[in-house]
Order: C-alpha cells, then structure tokens, then sequence
C-alpha cells in the first residue's frame, strides 16, 4: 500500500508535534585531567677501566727494595731493576641527574702469593679528566658536587701506592690484591 502525499505529511506533522512536545534531557559528564611531575632520578656507574700494575721487578741482591707508582701523576719511583710499562689503576665515575656523590675506597694491606705477602702501601687521587692532572684524595673517601637534574658527570679517579719489603727471600711469582671502590649518588 502506497502512502499519499496527505499522509505523508500526516505523519510528519504529528512527528513534529511529539518530538516538540517531549521534553528533551541533556545529559553532560566531566572528565578530570592529572599528572604528576618527578624529578629525573639520579644514576651513577663506576667502572674500573685499567688495573694498576708495577710491572716485573727484580728482587734486589740483599737488603730489601720498594717501588711507588704515584697516583697523581703515574710516576715511578725505585731503586729495583724493573722491566714493563707500570702504570696506575684508574676508575670512572659517570652519572646523570646527580646533585651529589661519594666514592670511597678500600686498599689490601698486603700484595699476595699463595702464603707470600708483599706489604703495599696505597694512594689515590682524582680528576674531571682522565687527561687532566689529578688531585690527591686523603682518606678512605671523597665527596663533589655535580650540576643536578638534567646534567651529565665524569669523574675519574687513580690509585697508586707503594709495595714495600721487596727482599731475596719473597717467593717469585705474580703478587695481587683488590681495591675495592664504591660510589653512592644522590
């Protein structure tokens, strides 16, 4: 069945006349936005990049002998025949986002060999710069300062020391012991 014009306009009319006659109900939501700001966390690494090495020395004929390797400037010093290259240990210190920061260190009291022991005597020193010169740190441990939140550091620093009571009576052989370094970044 076909609707007619008159219908058609019929039921457009009477269409108009309820949806004018309901009420319309407006609906509204709101949505909070948030966030919450940080600042960046501080992080730090310390790497031992070269191990500090005297080289090979030759026990003297009598009396006992030492041998130094100063860590602020990597300079050797002995009255022993040596062969080698020695040179001083050296860690880096590298961080982001740090205010503050302490590296302390813990030196072995003796070198060893089996039962053997070499005393050794250690030093230590720091710098902005692997390249730079050093400054010498007195004490088990050493504090800076570095730019804060949005900066980056480098700190290195070089150890050193004496092993003395080098005598004919030492075993031969390859004498090691371990500093132990740790850094702590705020």
């Amino acid at each position: 069945m076909q609707l007619t014009t008159m219908m058609k306009s019929t039921i457009t009319f009477l269409f108009l006349i309820l949806c004018w006659g309901i009420p319309a109900f407006a609906q509204s939501a709101t949505v909070t936005a948030t966030i919450s700001l940080s600042a960046p966390s501080p992080t730090c690494t310390l790497s031992g990049s070269s191990s500090l090495d005297y080289g090979t020395v030759e026990k003297p004929g009598s009396g006992s002998g030492s041998i130094t390797i100063a860590a602020t400037t990597g300079a050797v010093t002995t009255s022993l025949t040596r062969s080698g290259a020695p040179k001083p240990g050296q860690a880096r210190l590298q961080g982001s986002n740090v205010a503050n920061y302490s590296v302390s260190r813990e030196f072995p009291d003796d070198l060893t060999k089996s039962s053997d022991k070499l005393s050794y005597s250690g030093t230590w020193a720091q710098s902005a710069s692997s390249s730079s010169s050093y400054t010498a740190i007195s004490g088990a441990s050493y504090s800076g300062t570095a730019g804060g939140a949005g900066t980056q550091f480098d700190r290195y620093f070089r150890f050193g020391g004496t092993i003395s009571g080098i005598d004919l009576n030492d075993a031969n052989g390859t004498y090691t012991g371990t500093i132990t370094t740790t850094a702590t970044c705020n």
